[in-house]
Order: C-alpha cells, then structure tokens, then sequence
C-alpha cells in the first residue's frame, strides 16, 4: 500500500483531518487533542475553520507516534521532536509513567465490574494515544494481568470475561465504522484452527482498518481452506493471522505451510505463538510479525508495497 492511495490532496498539497488520520493511523479526536492540550501541531484553518494539514506535519506526526511508543509520555514529547537521537535513550521509566496509570484504572474498574469507570480509562487512553499503541501498551497488560489473576478470588474468571467482553464489544462497534470508510488494499484477518482467542487479531484489525486498510475479519478456529477461499473470494493483498503459546511447532508449520500454498499473498502471522515458533513460522513461508501491533502493521505495509 502507498500513501498515494489514501491521500487525495485538497489543494497545494494540504490535507483534511480524516486523510490525515488514514495516512498515520492516529484517530482525528487524539490529532485535535494533540493540538489543544500540549501543541504538538499547528495546522492550517480553511475560511470555515476545518483543519487542513502539509507533508511536514504528517512527518511531524509520525515523530510523535515514535517518541510515544518509545514509552515518552505525551506531556514530555514537545521538547524532545527537535532532538536527532530523540529515541535513543532508555525510556521504560518513562513508558512506566506514561502508560502504567491506564491500566492501573482499569483493573481497578474490573476489579468492581464498573463498565462505566472502565469505558471511562479506555476512551481517555485513547484521547491522547494512538490505537495500536493502547493496545499494545495498555490493554494487553490488562489482559495478561488478568490471565495470571484468573484463578485469584471468587471471580477470576468472570473479571477476566468482563474486561474481554467489553473490549470484544468496543473493537467491533468501532471496527465495523471505521472499515466502512477504508479505501486501502483489502487485508484477511483470521485465527487458524484451534485458535479460540480472537481479541488480538480484532485489535489488529481495527489498527490496520483505522491506517485504511479494508479488512475482512473471518473471527476464530478457521481451517486454512476457508482462510484461503475467503482471500481468493475478497481479491485481498495479504493474510494476516493471529496464533497463541499453545500451538504445538509442527502442526503450526504444517498449517502455515498449506495455507502460504494455498494463496498468492503474502501471509502474516502474530501473537505469542509467532514469537516462540518463529522458526516454524519462517519455514512455513510466512512472516512473523510478534505481538508490537505498530510493528505488525509496519511488517503488513512492507509486504503490501512488495507485491
């Protein structure tokens, strides 16, 4: 995918807010707060107010999202844009101060089953963070803490389907909006067979659908033939999976390996289970993208820009 195909310029090379926000995956609420609170950006105003952006600010944007999933917090990024080695330093303190009170919220929220102080901490998170790094940074400690916590209390495991159940339900509402304005490549997004947990390939698909792509979720446990069938019926420019720990390494590559026969395009595979059998994954043809969704996405651009 290029940038060519989801930006059409408005006039001398300025661009409206929802281009924008296709271009680098950042949600026009959290450009605005960007702008408001800590002046991150400084766009132009058409005569009726709308914000119009150049070249140089979408630059400026991405620099922010770098510094920001370096773990600076966005209050400390201002100083630091000017700064060439800006990254360099390490900055897990900062990711602690930064990310560490959201998620402190929101096992405090389903500790109580509070879905309103819950939807509360989420939708502040992403006022001012981009959406793949509230996931990654945010809502995956969450739900690891959970998982370690399940077997804790009264209600370990229903605390842990709380917070499942909200997410699954934010994701899809806001998934199934935002896709229909994606006009990028068409992506399929899957779990293979045996694979019942699907929030990582949902969140996954909302960050790859809010960059413009149009993805095509066919949900959980999915044989590789139906995987491919739905990519040949779709005309989809890559496959993208999402596999846990559990899965054993032969019969990971097996499937990997049947599947990156069955298609012509590029397969993608995430999660924990691309991390421990990455060499399974790589013998089977695929491409192991980790659990880092800005990664994944950044793995899914390069190996649409290559076909």
């Amino acid at each position: 995918m290029t940038d060519a195909t989801l930006r059409p310029l408005v006039h001398d090379d300025l661009y409206p807010i929802r281009t924008v926000s296709q271009l680098t995956g950042v949600h026009p609420v959290t450009l605005r707060a960007w702008e408001r609170r800590y002046g991150l950006l400084r766009p132009r105003r058409t005569d009726k107010g709308h914000r119009l952006y150049n070249d140089a600010d979408v630059e400026r944007i991405r620099k922010v999202l770098a510094l920001l999933d370096d773990g600076v917090p966005v209050s400390r990024v201002r100083p630091l844009l000017d700064e060439a080695d800006a990254s360099t330093p390490d900055r897990s303190k900062d990711a602690e101060e930064a990310f560490a009170p959201y998620v402190r919220r929101m096992l405090a929220a389903v500790e109580s089953f509070d879905e309103p102080a819950l939807d509360a901490a989420y939708n502040d998170a992403l006022s001012l963070y981009s959406l793949p790094l509230v996931s990654t940074r945010i809502t995956a400690p969450v739900l690891d803490t959970l998982g370690e916590r399940w077997r804790e209390g009264e209600a370990g495991i229903a605390r842990e389907h709380f917070f499942s159940t909200f997410l699954r339900n934010k994701i899809g509402a806001r998934l199934n909006h935002v896709n229909r304005n994606a006009t990028g490549p068409r992506v399929v997004a899957a779990c293979p067979t045996g694979e019942h947990h699907e929030l990582g390939i949902m969140q996954f698909s909302l960050a790859a659908a809010t960059a413009g792509y149009r993805v095509v979720l066919i949900g959980s446990d999915l044989p590789v033939e139906q995987i491919a069938a739905a990519a040949r019926i779709a005309r989809c420019a890559a496959v993208v999976l999402s596999v846990s720990s559990h899965h054993r390494a032969k019969a990971l590559r097996e499937k990997l390996t049947a599947l990156a026969e069955a298609v012509r395009q590029p397969v993608l595979v995430g999660g924990d289970g691309s991390v421990k059998w990455r060499r399974a994954v790589d013998a089977a043809g695929a491409v192991a993208v980790g659990t880092d969704i800005p990664k994944a996405l950044a793995a899914l651009n390069r190996a649409v820009r290559t076909q």
